[in-house]
């Protein structure tokens, strides 16, 4: 995340000194340097939400389909909110001077080239994991989620032939038995606290009492029921 920001942070000084799409010629420095601060920001939070709302309730869909509604849709929300800022932060610009069908050409092309970026460098980072990790350390599971998946599996859930794999800022729902999934994770410091459910230690962050049963509550919130049948091992476990 230091990395990011400092990658972040010197990408607005250079933008704001050298003034792309014509900006040099709108202002002086500081105001190029808000103007980018605030461009450059805003534009992050909006990729990072849909992102993360697509991840949420689009994650069981393919990433070849699922990527591009996250470009169109991060393209339709940015847009507007861009033609805005330069037109109020920069004076004498109107908004036939920003129009909007070439400025949402311009940033979904961004788009696209930061996306197939994020590809690339996550496969490169998934490859060096893989080379550094004994063959036998690999969690499984995860070959069957979308290439831009988080590693961290915080938690399983099963309905049905249903199994829901839930992430720090994700979920996905796969096709398969509870079992099975559970044989997946063997790589994974977790336990089952019930037939339907599967959590890792590290996920763990509190537990609560309900109805006289205990139930633990994982680092994002989530709340799972423990049954009598694995309290005894969860207990032995330091879990409980």
């Amino acid at each position: 995340m230091g990395l990011f920001a400092a990658i972040v942070l010197i990408l607005m000084i250079v933008a704001a000194f050298s003034g792309p799409f014509g900006t040099y010629v709108q202002g002086p420095f500081p105001t190029r340097l808000v103007y980018w601060i605030i461009s450059i920001g805003c534009g992050i939070a909006v990729a990072r939400s849909v992102r993360r709302i697509c991840a949420h309730w689009l994650g069981h869909v393919p990433f070849a389909v699922r990527e591009p509604l996250v470009l169109i849709a991060v393209t339709a929300i940015y847009t507007p909110f861009l033609r805005y800022w330069t037109v109020f932060l920069f004076e004498g610009r109107a908004f036939d001077t920003v129009p909007f069908w070439p400025l949402a050409a311009k940033i979904l092309a961004i788009c696209v080239m930061v996306s197939t970026l994020r590809f690339f460098v996550s496969k490169l980072v998934k490859r060096a994991v893989a080379v550094q990790e004994p063959h036998g350390d690999k969690v499984r599971l995860l070959r069957r989620l979308p290439d831009d998946a988080d590693q961290t599996v915080l938690r399983l859930s099963a309905e049905g032939h249903i199994v829901h794999v839930v992430m720090a800022q994700a979920r996905y729902t796969l096709r398969m038995r509870f079992s099975d999934a559970v044989d997946e994770m063997d790589a994974a410091d977790g336990f089952c606290t019930h037939r339907s459910h599967w959590v890792a230690r590290g996920a763990v962050a509190a537990k609560k009492t309900c109805n006289g049963r205990p139930v633990l509550i994982l680092t994002n919130g989530d709340e799972v029921p423990v049954s009598r049948k694995y309290q005894r091992d969860l207990e032995v476990a330091g879990v409980l």
